[in-house]
């Protein structure tokens, strides 16, 4: 089917009129280079162990918050329970064996009508996924992780899942966030630091490192990395996030500088601070 004549005509007359608007941000130094656009495709590559899980649950919890955005979430590696203890903490500012147990009713029944979850206890084919995400009538979905589907471990296989999950975003209006793993090459000697006080700590991956080759960067719009020095001393309490792809620019986002990774810090697991700001803070009490 073709389009019609003439029907880019008012995004173009926008777009010279400085109309386009920005993806939406979260109120703090991270929108400089991350931004949340609707009918995207985004990759998430991180290490095992860094808490790719628990950040990127966060910047949704933020996204639910500030925006009224409903997530669909499937997670092989975590149980609901699980995720929604983080949530209600992140959510309520103080630690979870502290709340009362109303408390936690409350916050459980709040934060419900923004996250739902897909049961992990099946093993789901890639294209079972989207169809449940789809009728979930989510704006959002998480896949998490990639390498935790029932799939076709080939190059061609990702490819066909991507050109697959391309359509999708495109007809529904929904975003998808993939977390994804690197390959056994990104762990080995020859990615660490090697001097400074970050000497013999393990590097976050390159792009090119992700596992399953590069029909994931070539199909995707954004894609960003997270890091962790799970063994430093003072760097495992904070979280690097590192843009390695914007596909539109002109709607917010930026790559960051090599090495200039934006830090969030971990606070205690009550809900990330980047740069002394914690946006569910500021949300909830508006300062």
């Amino acid at each position: 089917m073709l389009t019609k004549q003439g029907d880019t005509i008012k995004y173009l007359l926008d777009y010279k009129e400085g109309k386009i608007k920005e993806g939406l941000g979260i109120g703090c130094g991270l929108d400089d280079y991350l931004r949340f656009k609707r009918k995207q495709l985004n990759i998430i590559l991180g290490h095992d162990n860094v808490g790719k899980s628990l950040w990127i649950n966060w910047y949704f919890l933020v996204l639910a918050l500030k925006h009224g955005l409903k997530f669909c979430l499937w997670s092989g590696e975590n149980q609901k329970g699980q995720i929604l203890r983080d949530l209600i903490q992140m959510y309520a500012g103080e630690p979870f064996k502290n709340l009362t147990t109303q408390q936690i009713q409350s916050y459980l029944g709040y934060l419900e009508q923004f996250f739902y979850f897909v049961d992990n206890s099946k093993l789901y084919k890639p294209l079972e996924l989207l169809t449940i995400f789809e009728s979930s009538g989510c704006d959002v979905a998480l896949i998490d992780p990639f390498t935790g589907l029932d799939r076709e471990m080939t190059y061609e296989g990702n490819y066909t899942f991507m050109n697959k999950a391309r359509e999708f975003v495109n007809r529904t209006g929904m975003t998808i966030y993939i977390n994804t793993h690197p390959n056994t090459e990104s762990g080995r000697s020859g990615n660490l630091y090697t001097e400074g006080d970050w000497k013999g700590h393990l590097k976050p991956p390159l792009k090119d490192h992700i596992e399953g080759g590069k029909a994931f960067l070539n199909r995707c719009d954004d894609m960003f990395v997270i890091h962790r020095l799970i063994k430093h001393e003072e760097m495992k309490y904070k979280t690097m996030v590192g843009v390695e792809k914007v596909k539109d620019m002109d709607t917010g986002g930026k790559h960051t500088g090599l090495n200039e990774q934006v830090l969030c810090n971990f606070n205690y697991g009550l809900g990330f601070e980047v740069y002394g700001v914690n946006p569910i803070e500021v949300i909830k009490h508006g300062f």
